[in-house]
């Protein structure tokens, strides 16, 4: 009974309880709120002093997007030439084709959901 009993305490030591992990995540919560300006910048071209998120996406990366209003740096993936001076990124990322890939072709009218891909650096 005792080997049982030391058995026990020994695994209680190495779990963790609910609280402690919830603990845990409330530092690593408050953390990232005191984290956040770090990572974004104020856009000093608006006089309403909105900021702009920094996107660290790579060039590239294809994403379902929301709406017709696409983030800065971002196409449509429609099937569209594109210029190898202002996207060269781009076109390295699809190895050297001048025309993105046209994933929207088939895209139900009723759903607003379209395909976007990384086109440059912001």
């Amino acid at each position: 009974m005792k080997n049982i009993f030391s058995c026990v305490v020994y695994l209680k030591k190495q779990a963790f309880s609910l609280l402690e992990i919830m603990m845990a995540l409330v530092v690593v919560s408050i953390m990232l709120a005191i984290l956040a300006p770090a990572f974004t910048v104020k856009n000093p071209s608006s006089s309403s002093g909105s900021i702009n998120v920094i996107d660290t996406t790579p060039v590239g990366v294809i994403a379902a997007w929301y709406g017709t209003n696409y983030p800065k740096g971002w196409l449509p993936a429609d099937g569209r030439p594109i210029s190898a001076p202002e996207y060269a990124a781009l076109r390295d990322a699809l190895g050297g084709r001048d025309i993105l890939p046209d994933l929207n072709r088939n895209k139900d009218p009723e759903n607003s959901m379209s395909w976007i891909i990384k086109a440059r650096r912001n």
